[in-house]
């Protein structure tokens, strides 16, 4: 009989259907990792890894810890943990690596602040930005931008608009132009 043939294909359908929902958010693979919505970013830098350079523009004040740096504005010498790079307002800021930003605060010294982990113990700051449409806990590509470099806080006032860029492992201070490319 035709209906119940008709029948049959409808009910192997919806099972079929409902078949590929259920496994919809589950690991097919076997490798334990489960696929979510949104950017498929993965972040997993090693000390092998490059980063991009995040703006383009000279190098005014070094990352230095092993001895103190002058800083014009201030008129005092003090330890340096990030590279000064000189850019003009408004340029767009990139994304160094693929990242997962832990934080956005705004502080007096670098202004609005944004931290990024990059895997493995390695995190990125970058500071002096305004207009950043990211939120805590959003994944970021290597190449997008991350905000505006903005005007500089009082105490660049005398180097100029820049952005502040600092990278860490495991919390300590590393010099982010040992991983540029």
């Amino acid at each position: 009989n035709q209906n119940d043939e008709k029948q049959d294909q409808k009910m192997e359908q919806n099972k079929s259907e409902e078949d590929n929902q259920s496994t919809e958010g589950t690991d097919q693979s076997g490798t334990g990792s489960v696929a979510t919505s949104g950017s498929g970013t993965s972040y997993h830098f090693t000390e092998d890894s490059e980063l991009l350079w995040p703006v383009d523009g000279q190098v005014i004040m070094n990352y230095s810890m092993d001895k103190t740096v002058y800083f014009a504005t201030l008129d005092q010498y003090k330890y340096n943990p990030a590279v000064i790079i000189e850019s003009a307002v408004n340029t767009k800021v990139l994304a160094a690596a693929d990242c997962r930003i832990t934080d956005i605060s705004t502080n007096e010294t670098t202004g609005l602040t944004v931290a990024a982990d990059l895997g493995n113990g390695y995190g990125v700051q970058y500071g002096q930005l305004k207009e950043v449409k990211w939120k805590k806990g959003d994944m970021v590509e290597k190449g997008e931008v991350i905000g505006y470099i903005a005007e500089p806080t009082k105490y660049y006032s005398t180097e100029g608009s820049n952005l502040y860029f600092a990278m860490t492992k495991e919390d300590d201070p590393v010099n982010p132009m040992n991983y540029l490319e």
